[in-house]
């Protein structure tokens, strides 16, 4: 591995996390999106030269198209960064799968963010696989119904299995839901509907593995994503499936991304 220090951000649509690679990871800072979103530009930089970063890579929930923003609706306000050092911005979902690219060593894989929303990237001999630039977003795969969607669209996955979806439908965080009852989401048709997702990913790209994550996806149960997933798969077919339980994976991924501009 290139050793030479670089930066890695998440900004998400409530906090932002900072993390350093050298010779290993560093968590260098948490702080709330909303608040100090206005001069990130400025206090990114601090950081690049507190640290003497070479390279920084920043993964956000963004769809971009040839290398430009076209929507970003977690973010409070447009998205500029001009930093003094090489700098690569990558949808967080695609970041994810970069980081379980590196961290798990498959070299064809779906990963798949659940959080606030639903995220999924591809790898594809250890590249990721953008196509025009909006490749694998299975939160905007529409699956049943008339649900809208917060991109606007109808009946798609993240309509129904997200964290917002979930916590419009039921009143309660998954984390709450999970509490009384740590079963209960398993029961749900929208777990279902995710698991098809899923498989249909799956036997459309056949992955060496997919990998779940995000405040959701890792702390679901592995034995039940397995068992509901492989059902709706051919007999046979049955890629790796994995949980990766880092909530830094993003910032860690993007980490990686920038190693490459140097």
């Amino acid at each position: 591995m290139n050793l030479s220090r670089v930066i890695g951000v998440d900004i998400g649509g409530t906090n932002i996390d900072i993390v350093l690679l050298d010779s290993e990871f560093k968590h260098l800072a948490n702080f709330s999106t909303h608040e100090h979103f206005k001069n990130f530009n400025e206090i990114l930089e601090n950081f690049v030269s507190r640290f003497k970063a070479k390279a920084v890579g920043v993964g956000a929930a963004i769809w971009l198209k040839e290398g430009k923003i076209v929507k970003a609706p977690n973010l409070p306000s447009k998205l500029e960064l001009e930093l003094s050092v090489p700098t690569i911005l990558e949808n967080d979902a695609n970041c994810f799968a970069f980081f379980a690219y590196k961290t798990l060593g498959f070299q064809n894989l779906l990963g798949i963010t659940i959080g606030t929303g639903v995220g999924s990237g591809i790898i594809v001999d250890g590249k990721i696989y953008r196509g025009s630039g909006l490749a694998g977003e299975i939160g905007h795969w529409t699956v049943n119904g008339k649900e809208k969607c917060s991109c606007g669209g109808l009946g798609h996955l993240e309509s129904y299995f997200s964290g917002w979806a979930l916590e419009r439908r039921y009143g309660k965080s998954v984390k709450e839901l999970m509490k009384i009852d740590k079963d209960f989401i398993y029961s749900l048709n929208e777990f279902d509907l995710l698991c098809k997702a899923v498989a249909n990913s799956a036997m459309l790209l056949d992955p060496l593995a997919i990998v779940f994550g995000g405040r959701i996806g890792m702390n679901l149960s592995l034995e039940k994503l397995k068992a509901r997933i492989y059902r709706y798969l051919i007999h046979g077919f049955s890629p790796e499936i994995k949980i990766l339980k880092d909530e830094l994976a993003v910032a860690k991924g993007a980490c990686f991304l920038a190693l490459d501009l140097l």
